[in-house]
């Protein structure tokens, strides 16, 4: 059996569609047509300045079409039959099962086409003969499709022939869904016997390719059980069909076995313009010679309905073109700001981001072809990372615009899921037009994860499966880079992170030591270019970049009230009222915690410490980790580290604090989470089974209590362990504690030699020795999400006393 082609593969019919064109004049005739007719969807009124001498010539046409309108619709219905909803659902008996979606959508199309008949049929109401003139011009998106259909084609003739032929199956793609419906009113309009169609000749169904095709999932499913009911008539009755998207890539996958001709309508360019001015101002004496205001054409394919609409406000043709150059002007940033190499990034994720700019460069100086372009980059971490600024960053670099979205402002444009759908196809469309363009995904873990069955399971099949047809439909297109950002990228839906889709998943988190300064550089600048920042660097330790960002703000609010420039006084006074100093008790009980973490983690060989900190609120040990193979063995260590702040308060005072745990990031959550994966995920627990991700169990811990017990274990055994280790070194965690209490910041060589002091650990448990190895990729996820090789500077969570554990 033939399969059906994966692509819209036909390459685009030649542009024009006539040898001999006189696009112009056809425009005219359409225009007039439209006019006469008065057709409610592409004609408004407006008041004219004075009489013209056009005046009784419009009026006496406007006169006799009020007169002939009530025949011509009779005909119009009588020739042509639009589809109702009654024969879509006598149809549906050949597609899939409607939900309620599939009803509204249906009533709301009905209401449309019905709208737009009536409108053609209804007369002008008289005007009174003592009011000032109206006259009548296109609406902004029924001028567009006017002069980009008639540039198109070039006759009436060559429309004919290219959509009227028996069994014709056409894409027409306009890179703007501003104007599909006008082109599919358009294209209605023209194919009636009394327009341009000859009596007669078959006249196509029109309709919007994402009405054609179903993106619902099935792919068990015939293709032709996807099509929508008026298409599958078409189909049975021979009857030319024509469909209208944006780009190719935004139609239903489904519509690929039809194998459609494609048509890319002509981008609106200076002659188009000079045409829409001259009907917009017909009473001006040389309308295009505004035009010369404007720059060259490749701009002009900018222009959007909304556009044209401001523009055409101005009662003069100068001002409107002087709108329009201010439209197609380039945005001017906010600030200059630093670049991509100024934003503090670790270098696993600066280079595929550098190197992904690299690509757009040369492709853009036509040095590489598009297919080797790196492309599909998921940005992961928690908020306030940078995770859209970086997006923002690397188009700027590379010279390209970007196109954001997310769920949310998607939805904010539609209640119903198909009203997302909808919007994000418009997105993944306007980014074609713009193209190169980088298509940047906010949150994209909230298009939900179809692994996770629950009681919003129907909407996340309907939205994953749209977000993946754009995703797959704009993977061979050139100039579109899809971006992503998650706070949970163990939320996201497989099928949207795996390779081909998104590439590279780039993990984000807080600063690190030595990205501390870059960051608040990043964030004060153009003031302090030349201060070191250090000592600021070690208070604002453990924060994230929003964090520095927000006392940055406070810094410079206070600078301005004192009428100076910024200082780092005012920094430092800043970071002092947001993390006040710890009495002096509580600053000794955390150093030892921190203290504990860096002596287990270098006694098992499981992190090297580089960085421990003491904070207003708490402490943090920043440190390269070592679980290379993932083996149990390895694992057990990284737990002993994740409890060894807990077990040197039970050396040092006797007894724990609260500061382990609380929050979702703290040591003792993270430990469960590892105990947790080392039984239901992971393999090398007690059992084999794999049960679930380590969040999803988590949920349901005491619900289980068997599994509960063995977690506990787990976290016990882990805690002993590095109990002993302690007890062994006591002098050289003092020696550590101390140090740190006094310095509040140990890193560097300071804190080398006082590591260099740690003995390795002699005796480690013999437990899950010879357990197999966990073979990975450096692209998979491994122990709590990060990569395989768990080279890490963030091993412990921050301490936080008692009075903020909660």
């Amino acid at each position: 059996m033939t399969q059906p082609s994966t692509s819209f593969s036909t390459p685009p019919a030649t542009i024009p569609l006539t040898d001999t064109p006189d696009w112009a004049t056809f425009a005219a005739e359409i225009r007039d047509g439209l006019l006469s007719r008065a057709a409610a969807w592409a004609v408004t009124a407006y008041t004219a300045s004075g009489p013209t001498e056009e005046d009784d010539a419009e009026a006496s046409v406007a006169t006799a079409t009020d007169a002939g309108n009530a025949e011509k619709a009779t005909v119009d219905t009588g020739t042509r039959r639009d589809t109702t909803l009654a024969d879509t659902v006598r149809s549906s008996s050949h597609s899939d099962t409607w939900d309620l979606d599939d009803i509204l959508d249906s009533i709301e199309a009905e209401a449309d086409r019905a709208v737009g008949a009536f409108a053609d049929a209804l007369p002008l109401v008289p005007e009174d003969a003592t009011a000032p003139r109206k006259r009548y011009r296109l609406r902004p998106e029924a001028a567009l499709a006017v002069v980009r259909v008639a540039k198109t084609f070039g006759s009436a003739e060559a429309i004919v022939r290219a959509l009227g032929a028996p069994g014709a199956m056409t894409l027409i793609t306009t890179a703007d869904p501003a104007i599909d419906e006008h082109v599919i009113r358009l294209i209605e309009h023209l194919a009636q016997p009394h327009t341009l169609w000859p009596r007669g000749a078959a006249i196509p169904v029109v309709l919007t390719a994402e009405k054609a095709g179903s993106t619902k999932p099935g792919a068990s499913e015939p293709a032709v059980a996807a099509l929508s009911g008026s298409l599958r008539l078409a189909l049975e009755t021979r009857r030319p069909a024509l469909l209208v998207a944006p780009a190719a890539g935004t139609a239903p996958k489904g519509l690929r076995v039809l194998q459609p001709e494609k048509i890319t309508l002509a981008p609106l360019d200076r002659e188009m313009l000079a045409q829409i001015l001259g009907d917009a101002y017909p009473e001006a004496e040389d309308p295009a010679a505004a035009l010369s205001a404007l720059p060259d054409d490749a701009p002009l394919a900018r222009i959007t309905p909304g556009d044209l609409l401001l523009a055409l406000r101005w009662p003069d043709p100068d001002r409107a073109v002087a709108m329009l150059a201010t439209a197609l002007a380039p945005e001017e940033a906010a600030e200059a700001g630093p670049g991509l190499a100024a934003f503090p990034l670790p270098d696993e994720v600066r280079g595929p981001l550098q190197q992904l700019v690299e690509d757009l460069r040369a492709w853009q100086a036509g040095e590489i072809p598009w297919r080797d372009v790196s492309r599909g980059i998921l940005l992961a971490g928690p908020p306030g990372t940078g995770k859209t600024e970086l997006a923002r960053l690397v188009a700027r670099e590379a010279g390209i615009s970007v196109v954001a979205g997310s769920v949310a402002t998607w939805q904010a444009q539609g209640e119903r899921a198909s009203g997302i759908v909808k919007a994000m196809k418009e997105s993944f469309a306007k980014a074609a037009a713009q193209a190169p363009c980088i298509v940047f995904i906010d949150e994209v873990d909230a298009f939900g994860d179809r692994d996770r069955r629950d009681h919003n399971a129907s909407w996340t099949e309907y939205v994953v499966a749209a977000l993946l047809e754009c995703l797959d439909g704009y993977a061979g297109l050139e100039g579109v880079v899809p971006m992503a950002a998650t706070n949970h990228v163990n939320k996201v839906d497989a099928a949207i992170r795996r390779p081909g889709r998104f590439d590279r998943v780039l993990r984000l988190g807080h600063p690190a030591v030595d990205l501390m300064p870059q960051a608040i550089r990043w964030q004060v600048w153009p003031d302090l270019s030349d201060v070191d920042l250090t000592a600021i660097a070690a208070q604002a330790a453990g924060m994230s970049g929003a964090d520095v960002a927000g006392v940055v703000r406070a810094a410079r609010a206070m600078a301005r009230r004192a009428r100076r420039p910024l200082s780092v006084e005012d920094l430092s006074t800043t970071l002092a009222g947001i993390r006040p100093s710890m009495p002096e008790a509580v600053r000794w009980q955390v150093a030892m915690h921190e203290a504990g973490h860096a002596v287990v983690g270098a006694a098992t060989g499981v992190a090297t410490p580089r960085m421990l900190a003491l904070q207003g609120d708490g402490g943090v040990t920043h440190a390269e980790r070592h679980v290379i193979h993932q083996r149990r063995s390895e694992l057990a260590a990284a737990l002993a580290v994740d409890m060894a702040g807990r077990a040197a308060e039970r050396l040092a005072f006797g007894e724990a604090s609260a500061g382990a745990g609380g929050a979702a990031d703290s040591d003792l959550a993270r430990a469960t989470t590892m105990a947790i994966a080392l039984e239901c995920s992971w393999g090398l627990g007690e059992r084999l089974s794999w049960l679930g991700d380590p969040e999803t169990i988590a949920a349901r811990l005491r619900l289980d209590p068997p599994l509960a017990a063995r977690v506990e274990d787990h976290l016990r055994q882990a805690e002993e362990r590095a109990l002993r280790i302690l007890q062994a070194q006591t002098p050289v965690l003092e020696a550590i504690a101390t140090a740190l209490r006094d310095k509040a910041m140990l890193t560097g060589p300071v804190l080398d030699e006082l590591i260099s002091r740690v003995r390795p650990e002699t005796v480690p448990p013999t437990r899950g020795e010879g357990a197999p190895e966990i073979q990975k990729t450096p692209d998979q996820p491994g122990p709590e999400g990060e990569r395989a090789d768990n080279r890490d500077t963030d091993w412990s969570a921050p301490y936080r006393p008692l009075d903020r554990a909660a």
